[in-house]
């Protein structure tokens, strides 16, 4: 079982089926019935704070349970309330926002926090979508309909890009431990063997990961919005090898991603 800390109220925990059975529940139990769902997600917050300082006051407010390859299941646990869990959410997106060269325009997420209750969480719907939709190139962005109900103009001289255009430059990702980065490789396909090196500095890892000649840009952006599920921090870097080699410790070079990918599996 792995914990992280995404912001005072609200973590993750990534727990495979076994780990799940020696907390005394079943699987099928917890996925049927809604009050052993919430026993179990109090166990998860209850055993949370033996590893991680966070403030659990208001109670789980909003979780949200994602299954994994391997037996394993991605929990997302907020005591905070919807708002405040929206927003948080919206600063994430700003970061993936980055990563895609802005096909969104962030003036729509700041139109986004200024709402509240249902309104935002319908607002905050249509943006879901349509970034999904953006990363898996279906739709051109940004989308004419969802920019007019933001009160938006269209501009008919704006140059649309497909996802597949986007130029993608260095990246730097960056875990808080060795058990995050395994989780993470873990479950990647071999397809993912891209040019890569993993550093240690302090106390994180770094895997300094190259996309240059790389055709599937949208392949690129789910490698790192998955990456950020797994609770690393991911950014574009020109200088952060040199940075890195001067101050880091190399630990694997060239194909790092691959050799992780084996080492998780064995």
């Amino acid at each position: 079982m792995v914990y992280w800390k995404l912001d005072n109220h609200t973590i993750r925990c990534l727990i495979n089926k076994e780990e799940i059975k020696k907390m005394g529940f079943d699987l099928n139990d917890i996925s049927k019935d809604a009050d052993v769902m919430t026993e179990f997600l109090e166990a998860i917050v209850s055993d949370s704070h033996n590893y991680i300082d966070w403030n659990t006051e208001n109670g789980v407010q909003i979780y949200i349970a994602k299954a994994l390859p391997a037996d394993q299941f991605l929990f997302t646990i907020s005591c905070s309330f919807p708002d405040d869990m929206i927003d948080q959410d919206l600063r994430q997106i700003r970061r993936m926002i980055n990563a895609l060269n802005d096909k969104i325009p962030l003036d729509r997420l700041d139109e986004i926090e200024k709402l509240s209750g249902e309104e935002k969480e319908r607002a905050f719907a249509s943006l879901s979508r349509d970034l999904r939709e953006v990363c898996t190139g279906d739709i051109e962005i940004p989308s004419e309909k969802a920019l007019r109900e933001m009160g938006f103009e269209s501009g008919e001289d704006r140059q649309v890009e497909k996802a597949e255009d986007i130029q993608m430059p260095p990246q730097k990702v960056t875990f808080g431990s060795m058990a995050e980065i395994m989780s993470f490789c873990s479950l990647l396909d071999t397809c993912y063997t891209y040019p890569s090196s993993l550093y240690r500095l302090r106390d994180e890892y770094i895997l300094l990961v190259d996309f240059d000649d790389m055709d599937d840009k949208v392949d690129i952006i789910r490698f790192l919005i998955t990456a950020e599920e797994y609770g690393a921090i991911c950014e574009a870097t020109q200088l952060s090898r040199y940075y890195l080699l001067e101050h880091g410790e190399l630990l694997i070079e060239g194909n790092a991603i691959e050799v992780l990918i084996t080492m998780a599996r064995s």
